[in-house]
């Protein structure tokens, strides 16, 4: 749902919006974070949120793509001017989040995730953006957890997908559950950039140790919770954050970027 409007139409909106939420005592979905910005523009950083009444100005041969706390993903193409209202999610949207506080908390994190990968990368002189893909594709996919940094790991329907940097070679390597079952002599063939465990994690497994010849990580498991909805973005990506699966969830935004594309 685009809740950003021309700024002609501000006036009837304004009162559309308030007919609307007062007559279905809806949740506002009112705010909005930039996941990315093509090519980038000073006023429009990514991780910048825009509340009701802001005013989003997109120049010419800009692209801004904006995540909802609807869990909305909307790319605006330049030039354009427009402006955030007020406009209701009905109480049993797919894409509403949980509850009246998750959406903008959960924006609030992946605003600060972004601003601070923006600083990290200006900081190094980096010109990389949300949308680059200059990473190998396995650690592109969001569900794929790096064996190169002991980090917590974000699973979903208790599936482990293992992701490496150095795929022109085969490795062997082993996985061990704390307290658990330990899986030796696994192969990765040459040219995967993913491997997915055979098993999902054992009950009540909490953390892993994946080790290769050159590599030794210790994974911290987060489960996606049952109740949540994988469809909602905002809920999954919010989630990403917080519990700690930064690279997971910028793989995440890139994701959602390069789908509008």
């Amino acid at each position: 749902m685009s809740l950003m409007r021309p700024i002609a139409q501000i006036a009837c909106l304004a009162l559309a919006a308030a007919v609307l939420i007062t007559a279905q005592g809806a949740v506002a979905g009112s705010q909005y974070v930039i996941l990315s910005t093509e090519p980038l523009v000073d006023e429009l950083p990514p991780g910048k949120i825009f509340v009701p009444s802001d005013v989003i100005n997109v120049p010419a041969g800009a692209v801004v793509t904006l995540l909802g706390e609807d869990g909305s993903v909307n790319p605006i193409s330049g030039p354009a001017a427009l402006v955030v209202t007020e406009d209701a999610l009905t109480s049993d949207s797919p894409q509403r989040a949980s509850d009246g506080q998750a959406g903008p908390s959960s924006l609030a994190l992946i605003a600060s995730l972004l601003t601070n990968e923006r600083r990290r990368t200006e900081s190094i002189g980096s010109a990389r953006t949300t949308a680059d893909q200059s990473t190998p594709s396995g650690l592109d996919d969001p569900w794929a957890i790096s064996i190169e940094e002991s980090a917590p790991g974000c699973i979903r329907n208790g599936e482990v997908i293992l992701a490496r940097r150095g795929i022109g070679e085969s490795a062997v390597f082993s996985v061990q559950f704390r307290g658990g079952p330990s899986l030796n002599g696994l192969v990765w063939s040459a040219g995967k950039p993913t491997y997915s465990l055979p098993n999902p994690i054992p009950a009540g497994a909490k953390s892993f140790v994946v080790e290769t010849t050159k590599t030794s990580a210790l994974i911290e498991i987060k489960v996606f919770p049952q109740n949540a909805a994988l469809e909602n973005r905002l809920e999954v990506l919010g989630w990403m954050v917080s519990s700690g699966c930064k690279r997971q969830a910028l793989a995440f935004v890139r994701q959602l970027v390069t789908r509008q594309q």
